[in-house]
């Protein structure tokens, strides 16, 4: 089983992805940058690092796991188990372990986990971009700019000076004339555009009729709730509930904070025993789930 596939595609929509008994790879975010010494820009980066002392298996893994291979959630479990014994016992016969969709580690002479990335790029927003290296720009191209700027300056000018020069002669003050004409220029830059103060008054409504579209459709929480999982991040629970809901279960959601946690249920429920029942139904695929009961 390819377990760093698992891994990778985990990165992409958490910044944590614990491997049971092992440790726990987590994902940084950076700005963009311009590294000098490349001469290159950089876009906006989340690389990957590795901290061994984090090895509480809260079940993201497994689940993604059983999920993409079709086994249950204790058979995953199994699968995840037997590749992590055999990362252990390669580190101890071998320096390094080489995880292509992630990096290496190396294990140090004192029993340490050494990482190194591989500089995969693992935030969405910056999907496909990659490095830009400037050209410089020459001086006579400013120059050519700016000599090109005052003859379109200029040429603006003649026909108003021209045309000036046919007028004076008639008995009409010059400063009239010269008044009407760049009147006529400054007009259509400075005065109010009305159409496009309509067109912004559309968006708004739009966005009222959607938000009371999602206010109606906003699913009920009942005090009963079988729960799937809980999470430090609010990102992490919002993932879930997708997952849930791409699963088929289209009553998925987070239910509440308690403490530092989120709560995701498959569903809740006016009773306990509709909660037990539905629990049951889904125990052989989701074996880990488990009922939450809020006082009334």
């Amino acid at each position: 089983m390819n377990l760093e596939k698992y891994i990778s595609s985990l990165l992409y929509h958490h910044d944590c992805v614990v491997v049971p008994e092992f440790g726990a790879f987590i994902a940084q975010k950076s700005n963009a940058s311009f590294q000098k010494e490349k001469s290159a820009f950089y876009p906006p980066q989340k690389q990957v690092g590795f901290n061994p002392s984090l090895t509480s298996n809260d079940g993201l893994l497994i689940q993604e796991v059983a999920r993409f291979s079709g086994l249950t959630f204790e058979a995953a479990k199994e699968e995840v188990a037997a590749k992590v014994q055999f990362w252990k016992n390669h580190l101890d016969l071998n320096s390094n372990l080489n995880l292509p969709e992630l990096g290496i580690l190396s294990k140090t002479k004192e029993g340490l986990l050494n990482f190194t990335p591989n500089h995969s790029n693992f935030l969405l927003d910056s999907f496909g971009l990659e490095s830009i290296r400037p050209q410089p720009i020459l001086a006579n191209s400013t120059q050519q700019q700016s000599s090109s700027a005052i003859w379109w300056k200029a040429a603006a000018v003649i026909p108003i000076l021209l045309g000036g020069f046919l007028y004076f002669g008639k008995p009409q003050p010059v400063t009239d004339y010269v008044n009407q004409q760049w009147s006529g220029f400054v007009s259509p830059m400075m005065n109010p555009n009305a159409k496009a103060l309509k067109a912004i008054e559309s968006p708004i409504k739009t966005v009222e009729i959607e938000a009371e579209a999602y206010i109606k459709e906003e699913l009920t929480i009942y005090n009963h709730q079988v729960i799937g999982g809980s999470f430090r991040k609010v990102e992490e629970a919002n993932a879930q509930v997708e997952k849930l809901k791409e699963a088929g279960f289209e009553k998925a959601q987070l239910t509440q904070k308690k403490g530092k946690y989120y709560y995701v249920a498959f569903d809740t429920f006016p009773t306990a025993e509709e909660a037990q029942e539905y629990r049951r139904s889904i125990s052989d695929t989701y074996s880990e789930v488990w009922i939450l009961s809020l006082k009334d």
